[in-house]
């Protein structure tokens, strides 16, 4: 177990170009539900697996993040897998950290299983 494992939230480390480099196994329990893995992720871009959210908040927070080394904290609604997330991404050097949670049960007031 990393240490990153020890983080309830997914957590996932993208490199300056947005290719997926790092995740924890919060992050990779998410992914599985679309059926991705990490060793399929590793060193593939956010925006070439994920198209969607190309124009979306998610690409301009991502990119202000990566481009601008700000800190942000937005809330998405992922249509692939019909779950809201809350995420907060960090300035790395190179790249960002993105921490994200589900938080579909608050937004719809589903009671969590």
């Amino acid at each position: 177990m990393t240490i990153l494992d020890g983080i309830d939230d997914a957590v996932v480390k993208l490199d300056g170009q947005a290719n997926f480099a790092a995740m924890n196994q919060a992050a990779a329990d998410i992914y599985q539900r679309l059926g991705l893995t990490f060793d399929m992720m590793k060193g593939k871009s956010m925006w070439g697996l994920f198209p969607a959210i190309r124009g979306t908040t998610v690409e301009r927070e991502l990119r202000s993040v990566i481009e601008d080394h700000r800190q942000v904290g937005f809330e998405f609604y992922h249509s692939e897998d019909q779950h809201w997330y809350e995420a907060k991404g960090y300035p790395a050097s190179p790249g960002a950290i993105l921490v994200f949670r589900d938080i579909t049960a608050m937004k719809t007031g589903a009671q969590s299983s």
